[in-house]
C-alpha cells in the first residue's frame, strides 16, 4: 500500500482524497515493489494460487500476482478507496471496496494474504485485523505484512531542516495513531495471533534528490506541512529549506527500514503449496 484510508473511529494520517494522494503512492511503489516482488518470488507464487492484497493502493502488487497465478488462480485487490484500481479489471483482478477492521472475508479461501504499510495504522485492532486475514487463509497459507521503522530517515545527512521535518512529521503521524516500531510490533502480533513459521528482514533504499524515490519524501513533507505549521513545529522557511534538500540532486539519504514478516498459517496445507 500502500495505505489504508480514513474511517470511522481511526485518526488516519493520509486522506485518500488528497488531490495529490496517486502521485504518493505511485512514488512508494517505485521505493519499494522491487523488494515485496522478491520476497513473493521467494515465497512461490505460482499459477493457480488464490491472494489477496489487502490495502492494494494503485494496485500493482496485485497486477503482478495476477501475472504470477495464472489463468488458474485467483486475486482479490481489496482497499477502501478502489478509484485507483479499475485497471485491473483487465488483467482479470476482482477489486473489492473493503474495510479489512469489520468487513467480513470468505473463510480459508485464500493462499496468500499480503498487507504493505497498513497494519501500522491500525492502532490497537491490529489484532483483531490479523485474527481476521487468519481466518480468510487456507492451511498452510502464508500472511506476508510489511512496515516501517521511520528511524533512519534522512540518515547519512546533518541538515537541520531534514532533521526538523522529520521530527515534526512523524510526531504528527504517531498522534494520528501511527506505530513507528513497524514490523518489530508485526512480528509481535503475527506469533500472538497463532502464526507459525514467523520470519522477518528488512532493506532500506538510498534515496537521491529530485528523483522518483524522493518524490514520496517531497510529497509526504507538502501533506504534513500545514499540521507542522498549525501545531508551530516548523516555520515556513524551514520547510522551503526541506523542499530545496529533498529536490537536490547532490543530496541522499537513507529511507526508512522495510521489514518483511512472514507467518503460515498452521493445519494441514493443501496441494496449492
Amino acid at each position: 500500500m500502500n495505505d489504508v484510508s480514513v474511517s470511522e473511529g481511526v485518526a488516519y494520517v493520509y486522506d485518500s482524497d488528497w488531490q495529490l494522494e496517486t502521485r504518493r503512492l505511485l512514488a512508494n511503489q517505485v521505493i519499494w515493489d522491487a523488494g515485496t516482488i522478491d520476497h513473493l518470488e521467494r515465497l512461490g507464487v505460482r499459477d493457480g494460487w488464490r491472494c489477496l492484497e489487502v490495502g492494494a493502493g494503485c494496485g500493482s502488487i496485485a497486477g503482478w500476482l495476477a501475472d504470477r497465478s495464472g489463468p488458474g488462480g485467483r486475486v482479490v485487490a481489496a482497499d477502501l478507496s478502489t478509484e485507483r484500481l479499475g485497471w485491473l479489471a483487465g488483467r482479470g483482478v476482482e477489486v473489492w471496496r473493503h474495510d479489512v477492521r469489520s468487513d467480513p472475508l470468505p473463510a480459508e479461501a485464500f493462499d496468500l494474504i499480503h498487507a504493505r504499510m497498513l497494519l501500522q495504522h491500525l492502532g490497537e485492532g491490529r489484532d483483531a485485523v490479523v485474527r481476521r486475514l487468519a481466518g480468510a487463509l487456507r492451511p498452510g497459507g502464508f500472511l506476508y505484512v510489511e512496515d516501517t521503522d521511520p528511524s533512519p530517515v534522512f540518515r547519512g545527512t546533518a541538515k537541520d531542516a531534514l532533521s526538523a521535518v522529520k521530527a515534526a512529521g512523524y510526531q504528527i503521524m504517531r498522534e494520528a495513531g501511527f506505530d513507528d516500531r513497524g514490523g518489530q510490533s508485526d512480528i509481535e502480533t503475527l506469533l500472538r495471533c497463532g502464526f507459525s513459521d514467523v520470519v522477518a528482514d528488512g532493506r532500506v533504499a538510498v534515496i537521491r534528490g529530485g528523483s522518483a524515490e524522493a518524490e514520496n519524501y517531497l510529497l509526504w513533507l507538502d501533506y504534513l506541512a500545514p499540521r507542522m505549521r498549525a501545531a508551530g513545529l516548523v516555520g515556513d522557511a524551514g520547510i522551503a529549506a526541506a523542499r530545496r534538500l529533498l529536490q537536490d540532486p547532490d543530496h541522499r539519504w537513507l529511507s526508512q527500514v522495510m521489514l518483511s514478516v512472514v507467518g503460515r498459517k498452521g493445519g494441514r496445507a493443501d496441494d496449492g503449496h
